[in-house]
């Protein structure tokens, strides 16, 4: 799972959490008088609680914040090639490998992703529709990697693992 995936499953899950609990708590207040007296003691009289509470759940909403905003950023592949070098997307990078794995198995929609590590490695996920021999596995890692080499000019290794879907 990506790192951004991950972080948004993360914050999906604690909102959800939120309200599930909020729901619970307004839907049980009414048959908790002494818990309703203590909230309503709490608000009035808040004291320093509010504080570190507040600071919290500020820290956590900068963090989340900070990390969504690291995660949103594109990733690049730098290539060189002739003694120049320039970045390549990684949307690039996807569709050329999925327009690859589309020829090969038509009648297969794979789900495709290109995770870009640092600014040099690939690595490519991809479905397969059946099990599939070693041979195989080899013959689409080079037809890739001769793929790649030829639109975009790379040339270093990368990795591609077959997830079963």
């Amino acid at each position: 799972m990506r790192t951004g995936h991950l972080l948004f499953s993360g914050v999906h899950f604690f909102m959800i959490s939120l309200l599930l609990g909020m729901g619970v708590l307004f839907l049980v207040l009414p048959y908790a008088p002494l818990f309703r007296m203590q909230l309503i003691a709490f608000i009035e009289n808040p004291a320093g609680m509010c504080q570190w509470i507040g600071g919290i759940v500020l820290g956590i909403g900068m963090i989340l914040f900070a990390a969504a905003f690291l995660l949103s950023r594109k990733q690049y592949v730098r290539i060189e090639m002739n003694g120049t070098s320039f970045d390549v997307d990684e949307k690039v990078i996807r569709r050329c490998t999925l327009s690859y794995f589309r020829e090969r198995f038509p009648e297969f929609e794979p789900l495709s992703d290109v995770v870009v590590k640092g600014k040099s490695t690939i690595e490519v996920f991809t479905s397969l529709p059946a099990p599939q021999e070693e041979e195989f596995f080899e013959e689409v890692e080079e037809e890739l990697s001769a793929l790649l080499a030829r639109r975009l000019g790379y040339q270093k290794p990368f990795t591609v693992t077959f997830v079963e879907s």
